[in-house]
């Protein structure tokens, strides 16, 4: 077991950014990222076999599952079904820091819109 500090600094896409937690941690039974999102929004996509948690550190998250959107802020959480078509936009002022834990550790179980 180790302790490591979370700060997205591996480059993904021109206003995003991760650290995946999951292989530095060593974790085995779930999926751990922490994702920095400096405006815009992330793709559509869905998860065939995977659970996943969200939870804002900083800023502010609207997530839209399916028809539905919610509005996150800081210390919010919100638990994604299996199945369900979602996307993470930054709705606030300055950068979003969230992290996106997903359950069973399946590689390669996104589907993108």
């Amino acid at each position: 077991m180790k302790v490591v500090h979370a700060t997205p600094t591996q480059s993904v896409a021109e206003h995003l950014s991760v650290q995946r937690l999951t292989d530095a941690l060593g974790a085995q039974n779930l999926r751990a990222n922490v994702w920095t999102l400096a405006e815009g929004s992330m793709t559509r996509h869905l998860h065939r076999e995977q659970e996943e948690l969200y939870l804002v550190l900083d800023g502010t998250a609207e997530i839209i599952v399916d028809d539905a959107t919610f509005r996150l802020g800081e210390r919010d959480a919100l638990a994604v079904p299996v199945g369900a078509w979602h996307q993470v936009r930054n709705s606030g002022l300055g950068p979003l820091t969230f992290l996106a834990v997903a359950s069973p550790a399946v590689l390669g179980d996104a589907e993108l819109d």
